[in-house]
């Protein structure tokens, strides 16, 4: 199976719903599909993970929050690239399922969560918050816009095994330089 996974991770209002909705324009996703409760939209290479519609909250935010249930049945049967985000997705049970590439857009969101008029409690943001400070990321990116243009580049390989490889060697390059400024 040609199969591999990202998650993207970050504070609420970073932008990862943002990143995902330029990545269905630029690579032209505009098939939806669904296996159980977890929803997709994909162009048969690229499957991005959630719901779109330009409400307040879209993306995986628009699954259901029992759509565990249905990972199993999907990462048997999607292949290609599947990107996901969000508080769904931002657990370990999901990560030692999918064992994704880990990326995370830091910044307390708290722009985004303006602009969108979010309504999210602050005992919601800080719970969000406390569950993505305690996930191990590959590499970080300090903006959605970075990530944006990090992922268009990447995806634009349109060859599986390559991206592992990039993305791999991103990895160990960030760890690198992590283990090194201390």
């Amino acid at each position: 199976m040609d199969q591999l996974n990202i998650l993207i991770i970050g504070n609420c209002g970073v932008g990862k719903t943002y990143v995902l909705k330029n990545i269905i324009k630029n690579f032209k996703c505009q098939e939806i599909n669904n296996i159980g409760q977890l929803h997709y939209i994909t162009n048969g290479y690229i499957n991005v993970t959630g719901r779109y519609d330009n409400s307040t909250f879209e993306g995986s935010d628009k699954l259901s929050m029992s759509v565990m249930l249905s990972v199993d049945d999907y990462l048997k049967n999607v292949n290609g690239i599947n990107i996901f985000e969000g508080d769904r997705f931002t657990n370990n049970n999901f990560i030692k399922k999918a064992l994704p590439f880990i990326i995370k857009i830091n910044g307390n969101g708290d722009k985004g969560r303006l602009s969108r008029g979010s309504k999210q409690t602050t005992r919601q943001v800080k719970s969000i918050e406390t569950r993505v400070n305690n996930i191990a990321y590959d590499f970080s990116f300090s903006d959605s816009f970075a990530i944006k243009k990090y992922l268009d580049t990447l995806l634009s390989i349109n060859n599986i095994k390559l991206i592992q490889k990039v993305l791999q060697s991103d990895k160990e390059n960030y760890t690198h330089k992590q283990q090194t400024l201390f």
